[in-house]
């Protein structure tokens, strides 16, 4: 399947996840279980995507997918989805469907991902001053993912979408090298 269909295909089923999700109030419950399949390694989905195969009954698959959803709790809008994609042999978009998924809920719900780089993690309260400040300039609610990098030496690099704010010790050594010989 081309990457294109892939992605149109995924769109669909996220779309039609949200829809259902909202319509059973579960749309909080789906984006929870959304971001813990999302983190699940390409190795736990590919025992999902054996279920793609043409062998075996489908209601040995239904049930196998009713025992899986039951053991990780999922809600029941992320469960139907589950079947629906074993009925329909899709169970190999399930990543991408599930990020997408994950965008269509954060962008309903003025909820911006940022990836926050530091050297140590933050105490409660910078946590809490830099999501305030986050939140004031994107005027959305702010979900950091912290990614801990010694590289950075100190300070922080925030990446948000295709927005970029470097304040590392580590780029302004490089800018301060760059100027010493003259590149800048």
């Amino acid at each position: 399947m081309k990457t294109v269909s892939k992605i149109k295909n995924a769109l669909l089923y996220a779309q039609a996840l949200y829809d259902g999700a909202e319509r059973s109030k579960e749309a909080q419950l789906a984006y929870t279980d959304a971001q813990h399949l999302q983190a699940l390694s390409a190795e736990d989905l590919a025992l999902l995507e054996h279920l793609n195969t043409p062998l075996g009954q489908m209601s040995d698959k239904l049930s196998i997918i009713d025992v899986l959803a039951q053991k990780m709790s999922l809600c029941n809008s992320v469960r139907n989805t589950l079947k629906i994609l074993t009925q329909n042999r899709k169970l190999n978009l399930l990543s991408l469907i599930m990020a997408q998924f994950i965008v269509l809920y954060q962008q309903k719900h003025d909820i911006a991902e940022v990836e926050v780089r530091t050297v140590m993690a933050l105490s409660e309260s910078q946590d809490r001053l830099l999501k305030e400040k986050l939140s004031a300039l994107l005027h959305k609610k702010i979900l950091v993912n912290y990614v801990i990098d010694a590289h950075i030496i100190g300070g922080l690099v925030i990446r948000y979408g295709t927005n970029f704010i470097d304040n590392s010790i580590q780029h302004k050594l490089n800018a301060l090298n760059q100027l010493m010989k003259g590149i800048k």
